[in-house]
């Protein structure tokens, strides 16, 4: 991994263990996505992945079908996905961790963090990361309701066309990308290294959510890189009713680990 500069702050742990924080490269960001591929071969984790994903994308199309009016839902559920990315990656962080530890990863070792008081931080961060997940769905709701929603359009195949065909539906597209671009930032800018920063240190959320933070900006071209990428992988991997993900997600959860070894080592 290349030695990267010093951001210049020093965060402190529960019990006293300093923190100290280095800037990012556009390498580590390489280096980490290569060890996420070496920690998704290892941990052979796509079969587990997929097997959850397969009946949630056709739970996710039967409900579509059964009720054209939850279509509006269907673009803001897929896009803050990526909004859940943090906590999605939890699991795939913990395998890496103890891979690292020690030198293979199993299902026990890498629970055996949730065993510890460190699960405190790590549900609270969850939490969090849940309540701006539902904040923006409430929120693209509201920008429906405001905008395309006035002109009847409630669902089903009609609603596609009135998106890009009405002066509503561009509206809606411009609040939308906008309001959730925000969103984006905040849960990039909180939950960068926050999840493995509670899995690796005796940390509060505070303390965790403000080392992400420093992260950013120290580094904010390379993180807002990082979060571009994530959101154009999960993209790509939720086109294939979700199963993209099955190799998406692994890779990026394991990454994040490496990434933040990167930053803080």
């Amino acid at each position: 991994m290349t030695q990267s500069a010093s951001i210049g702050i020093t965060g402190t742990s529960q019990h006293g263990a300093p923190i100290h924080l280095r800037h990012l490269t556009m390498g580590d960001l390489a280096q980490a996505l290569k060890r996420g591929v070496e920690d998704w071969l290892a941990c052979h984790t796509a079969i587990p992945v997929l097997a959850l994903l397969a009946p949630v994308g056709g739970i996710l199309l039967a409900a579509l079908a059964a009720a054209p009016s939850l279509t509006p839902f269907l673009f803001p559920i897929c896009a803050g996905f990526a909004l859940l990315g943090p906590l999605t990656s939890l699991w795939f962080a913990a395998l890496s961790r103890a891979r690292e530890l020690n030198g293979t990863a199993t299902a026990e070792a890498a629970a055996a963090v949730f065993d510890t008081p460190r699960r405190i931080t790590i549900q609270r961060l969850g939490l969090l990361i849940v309540a701006l997940f539902l904040a923006w769905i409430a929120t693209a709701g509201l920008i429906y309701q405001h905008t395309l929603g006035q002109s009847g359009q409630a669902g089903g195949l009609s609603f596609f066309a009135a998106v890009f065909a009405s002066p509503a539906g561009w509206s809606m597209l411009r609040i939308g990308c906008l309001v959730g671009f925000c969103f984006a930032i905040t849960v990039l800018g909180v939950g960068f290294i926050a999840f493995p920063l509670a899995l690796d240190r005796d940390v509060s959320v505070t303390q965790a959510c403000g080392a992400s933070l420093r992260v950013l900006f120290g580094s904010p071209l390379v993180v807002l890189a990082w979060g571009a990428l994530v959101a154009g992988l999960l993209a790509i991997g939720i086109v294939p009713v979700l199963l993209g993900l099955a190799l998406v997600l692994p890779v990026l959860g394991h990454a994040s680990w490496h990434i933040y070894r990167a930053v803080t080592s």
